[in-house]
């Protein structure tokens, strides 16, 4: 990460509790903006819960009435709006934390309860799963300003929604309810307000629960799908079934169902 204006005593928080790690955005007097320290912030947390053996699900989440805010006004004036230099520096940086999100092996569920605007909205929509409060909503802000959808925005939208829709949705530029999020396909589950962090750490506990080699295996063959052919989906769809089926956690599903208890899966 390249050198920057620290702002803030911290941006981003980490919890550990059993095998669900929350990392929260919190930075609400900055409406919890996307700048320089977010990323840095956002991309230690994503590291410290990959390498620990123990998370077997992140819940992303953000205080305040804005979950995920907008491009910081920093970035936009001394990076965007400067040079074609300035501007792809910290879009690489960018690019490489929705990059990490896709590929790191622990599934991240997304917890939007309030507004998630522009960047900060595209970097939820790149959870695995995201759960809605019902005080939620998405806004692709861009193109009003003159701007595409950043933070790989259109490249979650058309996943998740199809070509057409996500067009709409950006060009429209307004705000969509987390219920019409959900029967779009942007939201997995809307929920009551004040119960919606404990619907995603049901989620999260209930997915934890399972084989951390099943699961990373599913996340990792899911979010490539669209770069396979069919004849190279076959073949990694055996691959991933011979891995499943060489680990330690088949041998302990199997034994565990002899034995008629729960399996004690250990993630390899």
């Amino acid at each position: 990460m390249y050198p920057y204006e620290k702002l803030y005593d911290h941006v981003v928080t980490y919890e550990k509790d059993g095998h669900v790690a929350t990392i929260t955005f919190d930075c609400p007097e900055n409406l919890n903006r996307f700048s320089e320290q977010v990323i840095d912030e956002y991309g230690a947390a994503l590291d410290q819960a990959h390498w620990d053996e123990d998370v077997r699900v992140i819940i992303l989440r953000g205080t305040g009435p804005v979950s995920f805010g907008p491009g910081d006004l920093s970035i936009i004036k001394t990076k965007l709006a400067k040079n074609l230099t300035a501007a792809r520096e910290v879009m690489f940086e960018i690019s490489n934390l929705i990059k990490k999100m896709y590929t790191i092996p622990t599934p991240i569920i997304g917890l939007a309860e309030g507004g998630c605007l522009g960047g900060g909205c595209n970097l939820l929509l790149s959870s695995d799963i995201v759960i809605a409060s019902e005080a939620a909503y998405f806004h692709e802000l861009f193109v009003d300003y003159a701007l595409t959808p950043d933070t790989g925005g259109l490249w979650a939208l058309q996943r998740l929604v199809g070509p057409m829709r996500a067009k709409a949705i950006c060009m429209l530029g307004e705000p969509v309810s987390a219920l019409a999020a959900a029967e779009l396909g942007m939201v997995y589950q809307v929920a009551p307000a004040e119960s919606a962090y404990d619907v995603a750490r049901r989620l999260a506990d209930a997915i934890a629960a399972k084989s951390p080699v099943g699961v990373n295996h599913i996340k990792q063959i899911s979010n490539r799908l669209h770069e396979y052919s069919m004849d190279t989906y076959f073949q990694i769809e055996g691959d991933y079934l011979a891995l499943g089926a060489l680990s330690s956690d088949f041998q302990e599903k199997n034994l565990a169902a002899a034995q008629e208890r729960e399996p004690v899966y250990k993630g390899y």
